[in-house]
């Protein structure tokens, strides 16, 4: 198994890292945001769903932790936690765009969003059928 999946398949490290990251930002910009956050967007990329800022920056860090907590109590297998752990690093790339988007930023969020779904989706098809 090579390096990049040996990592990967230290989902528990891995979201760890994630939910730090993600609190350590959250925490660097909280005096930045808008205090209504829109944390969700329609398919034509309109905003449709704002909570408090609050809300915008402890969520995702929780579902990140609900995550591991599942992948833990399952008894996932080893490319269970691949995929989970890539699915953790999407959940930090989009948070990062949400953050961006409520500073002000020009962010396509919607494609980009879905453009790195497809790519999980793609690895945890390669994990289950084609990988080591």
């Amino acid at each position: 198994m090579n390096v990049l999946l040996r990592l990967l398949a230290r989902q528990r490290a891995v979201a760890a890292v994630v939910t730090g990251a993600l609190l350590a930002v959250g925490v660097a910009l909280y005096a930045t945001l808008p205090d209504q956050m829109v944390i969700h967007w329609n398919a034509a990329g309109n905003p449709d769903n704002a909570v408090g800022k609050a809300v915008a920056v402890l969520a995702m860090p929780a579902v990140v932790v609900f995550m591991s907590v599942l992948f833990e109590v399952s008894g996932s297998d080893l490319g269970e936690r691949i995929v989970g752990s890539l699915a953790m690093l999407l959940l930090f790339v989009v948070q990062i765009m949400v953050f961006a988007v409520n500073l002000g930023y020009d962010v396509p969020i919607v494609p980009i969003t879905l453009a790195l779904a497809g790519v999980v989706v793609a690895a945890a098809f390669w994990v289950e059928y084609g990988g080591e």
